[in-house]
């Protein structure tokens, strides 16, 4: 009965563990943010190297942005093509969100 429940606890914590790590970067690239967001170069979209610029001293911001709680500050008259994918970000657990903003913040 021991050796079950051990077996169990094991297979349990394996699972959680494999769930428990987010990759900012597949979130990154899952919701087809390098079609606009290049990494060092500005495009249709300011780069990550551009944006961490702006948002590297208030992370705090950027996520505020993405909730929809704050104006962008990072080409701002450039917003309007965004707007159809601000959705895609409400939609992101905590964690998601955390993840996608130390992704793009590290470039």
């Amino acid at each position: 009965m021991k050796r079950l429940l051990v077996a169990g606890l094991v297979v349990i914590g394996l699972n959680i563990g494999s769930f428990a790590a987010v990759d900012g970067k597949k979130i990154f690239e899952k919701n087809s943010c390098p079609i606009c967001h290049k990494e060092t170069k500005d495009a249709i979209g300011p780069s990550l190297k551009t944006i961490a610029e702006f948002y590297k001293n208030n992370p705090k911001q950027l996520e505020q942005f993405f909730k929809g709680q704050a104006d962008p500050i990072v080409w701002p008259d450039r917003f309007d093509m965004m707007k159809t994918q601000m959705g895609k970000f409400k939609a992101m657990s905590d964690e998601e969100l955390k993840a996608l903003i130390e992704y793009m913040l590290k470039h």
